[in-house]
Order: structure tokens, then sequence, then C-alpha cells
């Protein structure tokens, strides 16, 4: 009945340690010999992706940037890559700027890990913490002149004001909010050109695969998920998932606990 399983990295797939769990590797092997489709679906860089897996990771494909790009991860061609218009990348810093907000503009597929970033406030630990992991790839922005195409913005905040703020300044766009990888705890906001989300790119995906909607299954944690948790045949969260996609997702075990394999047991066999 199922063809394709389609599945967020970060605080789902990978455990508390950032690595997969010996069960749910397994799995994705055996769900390969049964000629199932696997998808990760993640917001992370390719750079990013590859800092916690390897190239011969057992899936098919990779949404990456969540929405922003996809990748046969077998061939490494990349089948789309989204990004947004220099000036409407300068037109949303500027505005950023207006309302002191810490940002990064990323820049375009596959360097989307290479980034300017801007900082306002007194304490945002988040916004430092990753600034610091990627201080080889950043630059602080001084002018809004070098600016040019960029594949997404990330509005970084320690508090929940960000998400009214941002989704009614820009709602020409593509706002996808995530809780940061780094604290856990941190709001991070996402700019994208209008339509850009991991559902979408799966609707890309599983159409050029000739795959029906239905025929898919979803395993996700995180409001970035919520795209494509909503047109995946059957969905599934993480029971470490935020409450509100408790209330209408079914919810299996924890990511420490092989959440790929559990639900499995309940889909395929």
């Amino acid at each position: 009945m199922y063809k394709a399983v389609v599945i967020d990295l970060d605080g789902t797939l990978l455990n508390d340690e950032k690595k997969v769990g010996k069960d749910d590797l397994l799995t994705l092997y055996e769900l390969g010999k049964k000629d199932i489709v696997r998808i990760i679906a993640t917001g992370r860089s390719l750079f990013s992706f590859h800092e916690v897996v390897n190239n011969t990771f057992p899936i098919d494909y990779l949404i990456f940037d969540a929405g922003g790009g996809i990748i046969n991860f077998k061939t490494k061609e990349i089948l789309i890559s989204h990004f947004l218009l220099s000036e409407d990348v300068k037109y949303i810093a500027e505005k950023l700027s207006e309302l002191k907000i810490d940002f990064q503009v990323r820049n375009k597929i596959p360097d989307s890990h290479k980034y300017f970033y801007k900082r306002f406030l007194d304490c945002n630990p988040d916004f430092d913490r990753l600034n610091m992991l990627y201080k080889n790839y950043s630059t602080e922005l001084s002018s809004f002149s070098v600016l040019s195409d960029a594949s997404r913005f990330i509005a970084i905040s320690p508090v929940d004001d960000i998400v009214k703020i941002i989704t009614d300044e820009f709602a020409e766009y593509s706002i996808i909010r995530a809780s940061s990888p780094i604290d856990n705890k941190s709001v991070w906001m996402e700019i994208y050109p209008k339509n850009v989300n991991k559902g979408s790119s799966l609707k890309y995906l599983c159409n050029k695969l000739k795959i029906s909607m239905s025929e898919t299954v979803g395993l996700g944690n995180d409001y970035n998920d919520i795209e494509f948790l909503n047109i995946t045949g059957k969905s599934f969260i993480v029971s470490n998932a935020p409450k509100i996609l408790k209330e209408r997702y079914t919810i299996t075990v924890r990511n420490n606990e092989n959440p790929l394999t559990e639900i499995v047991k309940n889909v395929f066999i």
C-alpha cells in the first residue's frame, strides 16, 4: 500500500547524540530492499547534513533547507533549488534591520551553509553559538550592497514574539518556524520564496516518481514538518514533539527509541 517513507532528521531520526539508532539504520536498509523510497526531509543545508550523515547513508532522496532543495542522494544530482532574488533579499534585510531582529542571509544552494549575519540583541546566545559553529563560513553584514540572490533568511530569537512579527511583516513569502537544533529552546523563523516548504518539495518529488501522496508515510517532530505531515498518507510524530503537533498526528516513541522502526512495525508489517 505504501511506496515511500518521509522522515525528518533532527529530533526525529537522529537521537539526542545526533546519531541514527542502530535499529532505525537497519530498518532503512530493509526498506530499500523492499523498494520503498526513503526520503529525508530536513531543515539542514547539504553541508550541515553531511556533518552528521555520510555519503553511503541508506536513503534515496534528500529534501534539504526545509524544502529549498532536493537531491538524488545516490547520483548526487540536485533536482531543484529555490532562491530569493537579490531585490527581495535586500528588502528583507533592510526590514529585519529596522525591526532590530538578529538574522542570517544564506547563500544560494549548494553553498547555503555560508552566510552574512547581522546582530542587534544584547543577549542571543543561540545566535552566537551558531555563528561560532560556522565562523569559517559566516561574515558580518556591513552593507546591503553586497547582498545578491540567497536561499533563505534565518531570524533567531530567544522569545516567541518573533513569530507574529515575522509572519505579519513578510506575508508574501513562505515563513517556516522551527525549534533551534542548537539549544532546543530558541525560535527560528525562516523566510523563503513563496510556497517553498518541505510539503511542496515532497509533492514535486512524488509527482516525479509517480507516487501518490496517499502512498506515503511521514514521520516528524517539529513545526517545519507540518507541511509534509499534512499531506502524507499516514503521518506520525515522535513523542518529544511540541504539544500542537501531538494534537494533530499519531504519536509514536521518542527519537531516542528508534521511532522509524516502530512505525514500520505498525504500518508495513
